[in-house]
């Protein structure tokens, strides 16, 4: 498993959004070996008057490999339209 830290800023239609893909670890306390295990988030938040709107994220997903994290990373910045509302 790796560490990662994506981040992108989309520009569309005078909207810009903030894409995210982190690494994070997973902080259940009841599973042995919790500690040593990540899990990769992507993000979407739209930025409004040069303020990222964390509380509000447009899109979320959660994948178990850091290659299907990198992929739809991607996928959003080519083709945002089919992953959330604009």
């Amino acid at each position: 498993m790796r560490e990662l830290e994506l981040k992108n800023i989309l520009k569309i239609n005078n909207r810009e959004f903030l894409v995210s893909t982190i690494s994070m670890h997973v902080r259940h306390s009841f599973f042995e070996d919790d500690a040593k295990r990540l899990v990769y988030e992507t993000m979407v938040f739209e930025i409004i008057n040069d303020e990222v709107q964390f509380h509000h994220p447009i899109f979320n997903e959660r994948y178990n490999m850091a290659d299907e994290a990198i992929a739809e990373h991607g996928a959003i910045i080519k083709n945002p339209e089919i992953f959330f509302i604009l």
